[in-house]
């Protein structure tokens, strides 16, 4: 909700809120390009007396309401305005100097002109609250921008967070989004007058505490999957499965991942595996003769249907619903099959789509800009999802690897300690956690492969995947492209919408 204030600059210090502003001394900056200038002094002053010793780069442009004027060198201007500033009207100035210029002023300034008032936050949520404030001004003045700042420390600026409002809203409302749960903000009104910058008094709120709204088995972490805005958690780890006991879980730690030992991989099997082939929840459809591959310990690459399921994995071409959606949804592992450390019941969790995934990695909008970073864990290679809300203050990572096409996993190492305070802040951490092709398991520490919801083709599903080693397929997001084939066995990570 950052948006810049009409004004760059006024020619006038802060005012409080109802202060009376006498004669005084005023620094003014004028920076490269459009400046706003206010002007309230009860003189009228042309341009040369008002900023002193500046002088003009040829093509400055003077601009008010009533027309404009350019230097063309000498002290000359020309154009349909004299470049003269008269009291209680607001300027424009493009300036053409590479760099900052900054001007002292003498300027007589009127009594009271302006009184802001912030109102009282409202309808707070762990991650939102409703705040506005009211503006009364006094004949002929006029507003240019209006809204409220807010931080988490105290007397906020239009420099830091603010919102920007329509222009003469002498009463406005904001809704503030994406705040951090069980925290203290601060909030001010602010206006822009002709008389310059105005804030109102200060009040605070305290976000409540989502913690019991977080899903069992799920990281108290929110991610933006669409431009809706429909958010999701992620589940504590990736998903395994053993087989002996027909029994799924979350991995315990996000870290966790099974490795070479998925090379035992059977339907009586007493271990854990976790790399499965798409759509191998354990359902078959009856109406589908072509899915044969189902169960999560299959390993089977022989053709099955050449046309619809090549190798007989997950739905076929020729359903109603190839994807792992809709009348096939069963196909997905969380919503057929209860998870024990994640509700424990079933159609509870899911698989993300191949869209959601690369939203979530290229298009989501974050309070830090950053949205993953690549990450060692306890000795485990990685990528760090950023939460929404996620504050760079929380802890100093290395972003120089930001996109996935530079660095390397160490150049944010970390123990589990240092771990645990960027889960607790609702970071995800997605293990490279290799690929597995019949019952041989390959690059575990450096392919990462996780199943999306949709298929390519008849013998190809989409997956997010990064391979460092590799110069074709070191771009980290959602692929169809490379050995996708539905028989590989990859990593699930799964949802739950919000």
């Amino acid at each position: 909700m950052k948006k810049a204030l009409l004004a760059l600059m006024c020619l006038v210090a802060m005012m409080a809120a109802g202060t009376s502003l006498k004669a005084q001394e005023v620094t003014i900056v004028l920076n490269p390009g459009w400046n706003w200038i206010s002007y309230p002094s009860t003189d009228t002053m042309d341009i040369a007396t008002a900023f002193g010793s500046f002088t003009p780069e040829v093509g400055d442009i003077f601009k008010s309401k009533w027309g404009m004027t350019t230097y063309i060198g000498n002290g000359q201007w020309r154009g349909s305005l004299s470049p003269v500033f008269y009291p209680g009207y607001g300027y424009h100035y493009k300036s053409n100097r590479q760099m900052p210029v900054v001007v002292t002023v003498n300027v007589q300034q009127p009594g009271p002109q302006v009184v802001v008032t912030t109102s009282e936050p409202t309808d707070i949520t762990a991650a939102s609250a409703i705040v506005g404030g009211t503006v009364t001004l006094d004949e002929g003045n006029h507003i240019y921008a209006c809204g409220v700042c807010w931080d988490t420390v105290q007397m906020p600026t239009v420099n830091g967070n603010h919102t920007s409002n329509d222009a003469n809203a002498c009463a406005f409302t904001d809704t503030l989004t994406e705040l951090t749960p069980n925290t203290t903000y601060y909030v001010r009104a602010y206006v822009v007058t002709d008389y310059g910058l105005a804030y109102g008094g200060e009040q605070s709120f305290t976000t409540l505490d989502n913690s019991s709204n977080v899903p069992e088995g799920a990281i108290n972490g929110l991610f933006t999957i669409n431009a809706n805005g429909d958010q999701v958690y992620f589940s504590q780890g990736n998903l395994q499965y053993q087989a002996s006991t027909n029994t799924w879980r979350f991995a315990i730690n996000q870290y966790d991942c099974i490795g070479y030992d998925n090379s035992n991989i059977s339907s009586t099997y007493s271990g854990w595996i976790d790399l499965f082939g798409w759509g191998t929840s354990g359902y078959h459809d009856a109406n589908d003769p072509y899915n044969v591959n189902y169960q999560p310990w299959s390993t089977s690459t022989a053709t099955v249907n050449a046309n619809y399921n090549y190798y007989g994995y997950g739905p076929s071409t020729n359903m109603t619903a190839p994807n792992l959606t809709g009348t096939s949804a069963n196909y997905d592992w969380g919503v057929y099959n209860p998870i024990s450390n994640g509700g424990n019941t079933t159609n509870q969790w899911r698989v993300l789509s191949f869209n959601e995934w690369n939203y979530i990695i290229y298009f989501r909008n974050t309070t830090s800009g950053f949205r993953f970073a690549k990450a060692q864990i306890n000795n485990v290679n990685g990528f760090l999802l950023l939460p929404d809300n996620w504050n760079p203050s929380t802890f100093d990572l290395n972003y120089t690897n930001y996109y996935g096409n530079s660095g390397n996993y160490s150049d944010n190492t970390l123990d589990p300690s240092q771990w645990s305070i960027l889960e607790n802040a609702g970071v995800i951490f997605l293990p490279v956690a290799g690929v597995r092709y019949n019952t041989t398991v390959s690059k575990v520490d450096s392919y990462l492969v996780y199943w999306t919801s949709n298929y390519v083709s008849h013998n190809k599903a989409y997956w997010l995947s990064y391979e460092q080693d590799d110069p074709n397929n070191n771009m980290f997001g959602a692929k169809n492209t490379g050995y996708s084939y539905r028989a590989k066995g990859c990593c699930v990570r799964l949802v739950q919408d919000r």
